[in-house]
């Protein structure tokens, strides 16, 4: 059966069988093949096969997947195939394959530009629950202005009846 052997940036190792014409892939639960690294997105890709061949497809994915350092969307798979997802380095072993190293068959990574920068998770926006920050002194704040917007109103409505 083809499975998907994949080594973690901190070392740890896995297989995956890809046991149906088509699986997602990702570090959420509801994926078929679930990788538990933050560099992997929710939902980053899926595995599909076309009765000959496998195809590996990125879903939009934060941190993208690559080919010898470079990202694409698709990517044909061939046993031995050495591939990233996010900063895991996986190969694609074949029916009655043996086994591969994902630690010898690594892709490069480039000396320069976005694929050179390291993964910093913190930096991530826009996921999760909304958290509200909590300001103790915005309600006296907001009090005191509405206060003084009804002092000027009363001053000049005073000032007219002097006036007129």
């Amino acid at each position: 059966m083809p499975r998907i052997q994949f080594t973690t940036p901190d070392g740890a190792t896995g297989t995956l069988e890809l046991d149906a014409e088509r699986m997602s892939v990702g570090r959420a639960d509801d994926n078929q093949l679930i990788i538990a690294d933050d560099s992997v997105s929710s939902h980053h890709g899926e595995f599909s096969f076309d009765g000959s061949s496998w195809t590996l497809t990125d879903l939009g994915s934060t941190n993208g997947t690559k080919i010898g350092g470079s990202r694409v969307e698709n990517a044909s798979l061939t046993p031995g195939a050495a591939f990233q997802l996010g900063h895991v380095n996986c190969v694609f072993v074949g029916d009655g394959e043996e086994a591969y190293s994902a630690q010898t068959t690594t892709a490069t990574t480039p000396s320069t530009g976005y694929g050179s920068m390291p993964y910093n998770g913190r930096m991530r926006a826009g996921f999760g629950p909304k958290v509200k920050q909590k300001n103790p002194g915005a309600a006296l704040t907001i009090l005191l202005g509405v206060a003084g917007i009804l002092a000027c109103a009363a001053a000049i409505y005073f000032a007219k009846q002097m006036g007129a």
